[in-house]
C-alpha cells in the first residue's frame, strides 16, 4: 500500500517496482490502482463529512471526472454498486450502521477502478448477520470489475468460500501456498491443519479433528530458532535429528505447484488425514 516503506523484497505493479516509493511520492495512477478496505469501518470514515463528500474526495484525488457534476454522478453510481440508497450521499457516518459504513469503504476503494484491492479482515468487526452480505458484495464487485482481491482473514470458512489461491502465514513466514482445493485437503502444513481444526462447524454430518496447539505464540521480534512453528507443532517428533529446532525449512514443491515450508518427510505428509470430512453413515 505504501503506508510503510518495505525493508526487503520487491513489490511490482505491472512491470514497475514500487516498494521503495512511499505513498506521498506515488503518482495518482499508482495510488488509484492499489486500494484498501480496512478492518474497522467505524474508524475509517471522517465523522465530519457526509458519505457522498468522502467518496467525491477520493474521486478528486484519483483525478476522475472533469466537473463536480461528473464526480457526483460517479459517486451516486458507486452507491448503487454497493447497494446503498442514493439518499445516503447526504448522510453523516454516525447515521450509518457498521455494515453500511463498510459498504461506503468498499465504494471508496473501487472509486478509481483499482486493479488490486487489499481487504484486511473487512467483515470481522461486523455482526455475523451482515458478514455474508458484505462478503458476497465484495465478490460480486470483484467479478464485475475483474479486480485482484487480496483478502486477509483468520476465518478459513470465508477464505474457502471466496479464494482461488490461499497463502498461509505464521510469524511472517509463508508456510503454505496453493490453490484453495490444495490448501484445504491433506497434506497440510501443521499450522494449516490446526487452523482448519479451529473452523466452527454446526453441521452434525461433518466430522472434524480437534487439534489443540500447546504453548504460547512466540514473539515475532524474537522468533524461535529453526522452524518458526516448532514450539507448537504436534508433528515435530517425527522429524529426526532435532532438525526443526535448528534449521528453517526450505520451501518444498508438492504436485500441482503446491508449496509447503516444512521438514516433514514425504511419508509423514502422506499419513495426514483430512481435518474436516463427511461423517460415515
Amino acid at each position: 500500500m505504501g503506508l510503510e516503506t518495505a525493508t526487503d523484497g520487491k513489490i511490482t505493479l505491472g512491470n514497475a517496482e514500487i516498494q521503495d516509493t512511499p505513498i506521498e511520492e506515488r503518482d495518482t495512477n499508482t495510488i488509484s490502482s492499489i486500494q484498501m478496505v480496512f478492518q474497522n469501518p467505524f474508524d475509517t470514515l471522517n465523522p465530519s463529512m457526509t458519505v457522498g463528500r468522502q467518496i467525491v474526495r477520493a474521486l478528486e484525488v484519483f483525478g476522475i471526472g472533469n466537473t463536480d457534476n461528473e464526480r457526483r454522478e460517479r459517486m451516486l453510481k458507486l452507491l448503487d454498486l454497493v447497494k446503498l440508497p442514493r439518499a445516503f450521499a447526504d448522510r453523516m457516518p454516525r447515521q450509518l450502521s457498521g455494515g453500511q459504513k463498510q459498504r461506503v469503504g468498499i465504494a471508496r476503494a473501487f472509486a478509481g477502478d483499482a486493479r488490486i484491492v487489499v481487504a484486511d479482515e473487512p467483515v470481522s468487526a461486523l455482526d455475523v448477520s451482515v458478514q455474508a452480505a458484505v462478503t458476497d458484495l465484495l465478490m460480486e464487485i470483484q467479478r464485475e470489475n475483474k479486480t485482484t482481491l487480496l483478502f486477509i482473514s483468520h476465518d478459513l470458512s470465508i477464505v474457502r468460500y471466496l479464494s482461488d489461491r490461499v497463502m498461509v502465514m505464521y510469524l511472517g513466514h509463508v508456510v503454505e501456498l496453493g490453490t484453495t482445493d490444495q490448501v484445504f485437503a491433506p497434506p497440510y502444513h501443521p499450522y494449516t491443519e490446526a487452523l482448519l481444526s479451529a473452523v466452527p462447524i454446526a453441521d452434525t454430518s461433518i466430522e472434524k479433528q480437534h487439534i489443540v496447539l500447546e504453548g504460547d505464540i512466540p514473539s515475532a521480534m524474537n522468533p524461535p530458532s529453526g522452524c518458526p512453528f516448532q514450539t507448537r507443532c504436534r508433528w515435530k517428533d517425527q522429524v529426526p535429528g532435532g532438525l526443526c529446532d535448528t534449521e528453517v525449512p526450505t520451501v518444498r514443491n508438492l504436485p500441482g505447484k503446491h508449496k509447503i515450508k516444512c521438514h516433514l518427510s514425504e511419508e509423514a505428509l502422506a499419513r495426514m488425514e483430512p481435518v474436516i470430512k463427511i461423517a460415515a453413515e
